[in-house]
């Protein structure tokens, strides 16, 4: 050992005295940290300057009138793309765009058919025809580009798609919109026929008293002839009003639930990102608790606050839409059927007996009916008021943040603050996963159930229209036939009894049924449903989720993220360049004293390593205070860059120590395999199967691995892993330098001799 270290300064003291092995000793030193410099800052942010990146634009679209609304879809492709600034758009014309595409003055082109508008308007048809952009892109011209532009077209058409589903559905939410003021509108003529049936219903008694004292006299039975036929033009009216009016009514309510049903997916998609959000911002908040930087804590703080808030916005929507649905519930649940009386001896005819008894079936049933609404309505308020607890919880949770950002703003948060914060949000986000286990199995149901219960209502009551409407033929040809007669005979009065009791049974199921519907004000309900903010509705529909970006250990730009690699690369490569210029044999001494193989391998080696160090920390130093690169732990950084640089220094000589150019020549041999399979700038599983099977074996890998922990954010199991690796390879190439030198170089002795006679290469 005493040997190698005089090997050592003999060598620092011969660089001291020659101005020229100075002079190499700090371009070695130097160049290899140049070229990760250059590198690191040519790649700093390549997709910020994507700007000149050109694209020719074609708009050919021609429009169309869809529900007589002008559409011209193209045209706003087009002033959307003026204010887009990510690639260099130019508006041209189809020819120019060819030719200048062939001629590779732009990149790729974007063609907007003449009849885009006119297939867009088609997704509300029976037959779709979906809207073409035609991309042409020019491959030739570069590498990179074309997955630039393909990224660039992706954009747009998801730009586009947004703007068709907002314009379509704007025009269709507008049009019921419109319906339901128009029905609105026409309350007042609603109310005059229900008014005119329920009328009719109240004199249906008078009219049988009528007709059963009609066989004593002509004179009473014109009377009742006479009374009955003015009537029957209103009631005919009024059915058929009626009859419109429930088709309406069965239709909105369809569209209602129809509505509901598209939006439980949502509301049910948006508890579950609260959830996700939620369960992330803990763990964002639970890495802060060891290790608390302000910079990233204001941030992750700044997320978690933002988070709540979302929350809570999101539940307060929910919210709203299950109070709207409860009130509809509550109304149905408190229906108060009677059955009415004829009187006893209207009540004791065989037909009234046979009717009540239907009656009663049916009023059972809607009982039963309003006792599951009731359950229903039960467990809605049972999810209002948890709603209700989680938008209080996310308020404190917001409140919390806001008082820990001011404490990182002086300096003043401690852990303690943060396992506080940590115990709410872990709170609320149990309470949300509460909501939504509860949600597919209480609410949608529950919700739905209630829809189909008030839909049973309206079919039957249009059920009983249908049969009222046709009885009324009969009935007016009865009484055409009996006031054309001077006198009529007790037959046919007889006839018209007969068919009496039919007809004002009838009569009497449609009043009752409507004044079910008067009491039970669903009606009212579903008119509030039609008459919304249309465009509100049509802006979710276009675009019904938001992305919330969380990003763990970010970069602050592409260079910053490319510094592991290249810092790691220039190290290896400035071992290649000391093995190739530094010489790896040490003469004997003066005094004649024998120096031994593994004391010559040590003594340069110390050599390497100086120079190793000496070129780490200028490489790292000069990343951080001349290209200004962030790093979560800079001092960290330049000790690991000198770590590596050991790592690597001991490899390259040994193999150029014990196999000369043969090893030199393997060295450069695994830097090429380092640099394709290091995941340096590709994830590796999109590397081919090789370089993933080798991954595992290479230096690179842990050496750019670690660096990215020290920059980024460390992660400590991940950091020593690599330590740990990179320390396996130092101990084996070592010890097989120390005791391999001698007889790896008698072995090799005559190969170097061999080539050093050929003249060609020299060592």
């Amino acid at each position: 050992m005493k040997n190698a270290f005089k090997i050592y300064k003999r060598d620092i003291n011969k660089i001291r005295t020659n101005w020229v092995a100075r002079l190499m000793i700090i371009i070695i030193i130097i160049i290899p940290s140049m070229y990760a410099w250059i590198n690191i800052k040519a790649s700093w942010d390549p997709y910020s300057n994507t700007g000149g990146i050109k694209i020719a634009v074609i708009n050919d679209d021609k429009g169309t009138v869809y529900k007589e609304q002008n559409i011209n879809l193209g045209n706003d492709l087009v002033d959307k793309l003026k204010d887009n600034d990510k690639l260099g758009w130019v508006f041209t014309d189809k020819e120019s765009a060819q030719r200048d595409l062939l001629l590779e003055k732009y990149y790729a082109t974007i063609e907007i058919p003449e009849n885009f508008s006119e297939d867009a308007t088609t997704l509300m048809e029976k037959d779709v025809e979906k809207p073409k952009l035609i991309y042409t892109v020019n491959e030739k011209k570069n590498a990179v580009a074309p997955k630039m532009t393909d990224s660039g077209i992706k954009s747009v058409k998801n730009e586009v798609d947004e703007n068709i589903i907002k314009t379509v559905s704007g025009i269709v939410f507008r049009v019921c919109n419109e319906r339901g003021v128009d029905v609105q509108d026409n309350r007042p003529k609603l109310r005059k026929i229900v008014d005119n049936i329920y009328e009719l219903d109240d004199n249906m008694s008078e009219i049988e008293t009528l007709l059963d004292t009609a066989s004593s006299g002509t004179e009473d039975l014109t009377k009742v002839l006479t009374k009955t036929s003015d009537m029957l033009p209103t009631i005919s009216d009024s059915l058929y009003s009626s009859q419109d009016f429930l088709k309406n009514s069965k239709g909105v309510l369809n569209d209602t639930q129809g509505e509901i049903s598209d939006i439980s997916p949502i509301i049910k998609e948006d508890l579950e990102k609260s959830e996700n959000v939620l369960d992330n911002s803990s763990v964002e908040l639970k890495n802060l608790d060891n290790n608390i930087i302000p910079e990233v804590s204001k941030k992750t703080l700044l997320n978690v606050r933002d988070t709540a808030k979302a929350t809570k916005e999101t539940l307060n929507d929910t919210e709203s839409k299950l109070r709207s649905t409860k009130k509809l519930i509550d109304k149905l649940s408190k229906i108060n059927i009677e059955i009415p009386s004829f009187g006893d001896e209207v009540d004791n005819l065989d037909e009234v007996k046979g009717l009540r008894d239907q009656l009663d079936k049916q009023v059972d049933t809607i009982n039963n009916m309003q006792n599951d609404l009731k359950d229903i309505s039960k467990i809605i308020s049972n999810t209002i008021d948890k709603l209700n607890t989680i938008e209080d919880k996310s308020q404190i949770v917001v409140d919390r943040c806001n008082k820990d950002i001011e404490k990182i703003d002086n300096q003043d948060l401690d852990t303690q603050d943060l396992k506080d914060l940590i115990e709410v949000v872990d709170e609320v986000h149990t309470l949300v996963a509460d909501a939504e286990d509860s949600y597919d199995s209480e609410i949608v149901p529950g919700a739905q159930k209630g829809f189909d219960l008030t839909r049973n209502i309206v079919e039957n009551s249009l059920d009983i229209i249908e049969e009222a409407i046709n009885t009324l033929p009969d009935v007016d040809n009865l009484l055409n036939v009996s006031q054309d007669a001077a006198h009529i005979s007790l037959d046919e009065l007889n006839n018209l009894k007969n068919k009496f009791p039919e007809n004002r049974d009838k009569v009497h199921e449609l009043a009752d049924d409507l004044r079910e519907k008067d009491e039970d004000d669903s009606i009212d309900e579903l008119l509030d449903m039609m008459i919304n903010n249309w465009e509100n509705q049509s802006d979710f529909v276009a675009s019904p989720v938001e992305i919330q970006d969380n990003r763990l250990f970010p970069w602050v730009n592409y260079g910053t993220a490319a510094t592991p690699f290249y810092t790691t690369l220039c190290l290896w490569v400035g071992a290649l360049l000391g093995s190739a210029l530094l010489s790896l044999k040490a003469p004997e001494f003066e005094d004649g004293t024998k120096i031994r193989p593994y004391e010559m391998y040590l003594g340069k080696l110390y050599l390497f390593l100086s120079v190793g160090l000496c070129q780490a920390v200028i490489a790292s130093a000069g990343v951080l205070l001349i290209l200004k690169i962030y790093a979560v732990h800079p001092i960290m950084f330049v000790l690991y860059s000198a770590f590596i640089s050991i790592i690597f220094i001991s490899i390259v000589y040994t193999f150029g120590s014990l196999l000369e150019a043969v090893g030199k020549a393997i060295m450069v041999v695994v830097l090429v395999l380092q640099m394709a399979g290091s995941s340096g700038n590709f994830p590796i599983e999109v590397t081919p199967p090789i370089f993933q099977k080798i991954y595992p074996y290479l230096p690179f890998t842990y050496a750019i691995n670690g660096m990215r922990q020290v920059m980024a954010g460390i992660m400590y199991p991940i950091l020593f892993k690599d330590m740990a690796m990179l320390g396996v390879y130092a101990v084996i190439i070592l010890v097989v330098g120390i005791v391999a030198k001698g007889t790896i170089n008698k072995l090799t002795s005559v190969t170097m001799e061999k080539l050093n006679m050929s003249g060609i290469m020299r060592h």
